[in-house]
């Protein structure tokens, strides 16, 4: 198996789909969930309605309307359940809110509220930007100081830098599709988004380092052999091991996605990308790159 003799095909691939992951970003942006930007989220569930009145959804509106003054789009997520997203709103409007629902339905029940303020929702995002630069750097350092005995002719700073470029092309093709995903089915960027987001950056690096352990030590034991064909048979000597331990954690996340519930389903969505995208990354990205920076033993 030639990996490394088709990596400009691979390359091809993942610059396609980071393109056009980008201008997904561009056109579509993406939907923020309150804990960046603030607002709250009231999700209800109504039935037995009173003789006489209209639809659960707008009665939830019309509630809304009636004690905050805002104008909100209810969304329905299940049988008698009903999302609304606004902007803050305090314990004793939504108590009021529930009471306005109480004398059109005879079952009324509060599933879920949440509200952030604004300010916290600021701190939140200068936070998550943080720990992904953290992150990033102690992932550099890290993976620099483990291969710091590494032979030539790859120094152990060129094993850190391809495994964060092959992170920087995990993360861009997540952001990309996410922002397609967020479209076309809703799903927000929020801190389970960020939780995801840091997972898949220790994913991908540890299913990196272990192909990079087995270069090291091939480069060891065939000194003088060409670099491309040392890495190429390292890539193939663990590709085994790397897809059964990704198709085992996707198996688990498949199963979470259909039964964890409406609140995980994003979240498990992103995290399947990630396994998918940092498995891949791992065998076609990493490691070729590391041939920009060594020559080739004849």
């Amino acid at each position: 198996m030639n990996i490394l003799g088709t990596r400009k095909i691979w390359f091809a691939m993942s610059a396609i789909v980071i393109i056009v992951g980008l201008l997904a970003i561009g056109v579509y942006g993406y939907r923020t969930g309150i804990d960046f930007v603030g607002g709250t989220i009231l999700e209800v569930q109504l039935s037995g309605p009173i003789a006489g009145e209209g639809q659960p959804r707008t009665a939830l509106v019309e509630g809304y309307k009636s004690v905050t003054g805002l104008d909100v789009a209810a969304q329905t997520v299940d049988e008698g359940r009903y999302f609304v997203r606004s902007n803050q709103i305090d314990n004793g409007q939504k108590n009021a809110i529930l009471a306005y629902l109480g004398e059109r339905f005879s079952n009324v029940t509060e599933l879920r509220f949440e509200s952030v303020d604004p300010t916290i929702g600021a701190d939140v995002v200068r936070k998550a930007v943080l720990a992904v630069i953290v992150a990033v750097v102690g992932i550099l350092l890290y993976v620099a100081y483990s291969f710091r005995r590494v032979p030539k002719p790859i120094s152990s700073w060129r094993f850190g830098i391809a495994a964060i470029l092959a992170l920087v092309h995990d993360v861009l093709v997540l952001l990309g599709l996410y922002a397609i995903v967020g479209k076309f089915f809703g799903a927000e960027v929020d801190g389970l988004f960020i939780t995801a987001l840091l997972t898949l950056l220790g994913f991908s690096v540890h299913d990196t380092i272990v192909t990079f352990d087995r270069i090291r030590e091939n480069l060891r034991r065939r000194a003088g052999d060409n670099l491309e064909v040392v890495i190429n048979d390292s890539v193939v000597e663990t590709i085994i091991r790397s897809i059964n331990t990704s198709f085992t954690l996707f198996l688990v996340l498949v199963a979470m996605f259909f039964f964890g519930g409406a609140t995980l389903k994003f979240f498990t969505l992103a995290l399947l990308i990630g396994v998918v995208v940092g498995t891949y990354s791992s065998i076609f990205v990493a490691s070729p790159i590391l041939l920009w920076g060594g020559k080739p033993k004849a």
